[in-house]
């Protein structure tokens, strides 16, 4: 289980809703590029002509910062951007589905796995995105802006340790056959999901749960690898506290761990009328690499800065903002 569908459900402000949704307001620029389909048009970067629109988000920083980025850059090329709506898994789907909000910050493996029920997907992060763009079509759903992060499940271990235990998911298994007594912090259900334990057992040689103790914890590792609690742990990837605590994931070679880039979810509807959402924020999303979004989520979580102050200074310094 992701995290994203362990946020808090925190339903917008009451009275906010009546101005959410539907995109009615403004004219559009419904243009379309040679290929594109006519449910999910690809535009170009035209004024958004004063449309309102409304965008949810997760509660949760990282949500928060792609949520505010498109109000800010969206804001400053015609659209008015209304984003007052925060819901978790599955809550926010149906927000958007029907109508409450126009558009949100979605994860490739938590659309494909758990709103889709599929499995077997692909694993390297552009091809997953196609694949659930090509699957929410049909859903009347558009996928555009892929980011470039994967905030996915991870084993951390210190920084200073990697040198003992390896850097890859495969080397640490190695190391914990040869040592028993290592403390290895997981969750409960990271025990016996396919991409937990299982598939570390089967994919990289990690010891069975029969055959090694396993500590289990009620929440990611990171603190309590800080602390010497734990050798190593779970972990999602672009947590803040992995870079506050001078701590890396292993590398996972073989994709066990499901790809959980982000994309902009759009209601096609929508997105016929305003073609140029997906314009404006695909070179943003470009630029949201794992480092980025581990820096910037620090920014918020550990360091205390607000929301929009760290999104609106990364988008001047990267140049979609003037100022």
């Amino acid at each position: 289980m992701s995290r994203k569908l362990l946020a808090v459900i925190a339903i917008a402000i009451p009275g906010t809703l009546a101005a959410c949704g539907g995109g009615n307001s403004g004219g559009g620029n419904p243009s379309t590029s040679p290929g594109t389909t006519a449910t999910c048009p690809t535009g170009t970067q035209t004024s958004g002509h004063g449309a309102t629109l409304s965008i949810g988000s997760k509660s949760f920083a990282e949500e928060q910062l792609m949520a505010q980025m498109t109000v800010d850059v969206l804001g400053a090329h015609g659209f008015t951007i209304t984003n007052t709506f925060s819901a978790a898994d599955k809550a926010i789907g149906t927000a958007l589905s029907d109508g409450t909000i126009d558009m949100y910050w979605q994860y490739t493996g938590t659309e494909l796995g758990d709103y889709l029920g599929l499995t077997g997907f692909p694993t390297a992060l552009a091809a997953a995105f196609t694949y659930v763009q090509q699957k929410d079509e049909a859903n009347n759903l558009c996928w555009v802006a892929p980011t470039q992060f994967d905030d996915t499940n991870g084993i951390a271990i210190k920084s200073s340790q990697t040198s003992t235990f390896g850097a890859s998911l495969a080397a640490f298994g190695t190391y914990l056959t040869a040592h028993p007594n290592t403390h290895v912090c997981i969750q409960s259900e990271f025990l016996t999901r396919p991409d937990g334990l299982p598939g570390l057992v089967s994919q990289y040689g990690w010891p069975a749960a029969s055959s090694f103790h396993y500590t289990q914890i009620g929440t990611t590792a990171e603190k309590a690898i800080a602390s010497g609690q734990c050798d190593a742990g779970e972990v999602y990837t672009t947590d803040s506290a992995i870079e506050a605590n001078n701590e890396v994931t292993l590398t996972d070679d073989k994709n066990l761990f499901p790809p959980d880039n982000a994309g902009l979810v759009v209601r096609s509807s929508v997105l016929q009328k305003y073609p140029s959402i997906g314009a404006w924020m695909t070179p943003v999303a470009a630029k949201l690499t794992t480092p980025v979004m581990l820096q910037l989520n620090a920014m918020v979580e550990i360091q205390g800065q607000t929301v929009p102050s760290v999104a609106h200074t990364w988008l001047v310094q990267n140049g979609f903002l003037s100022s």
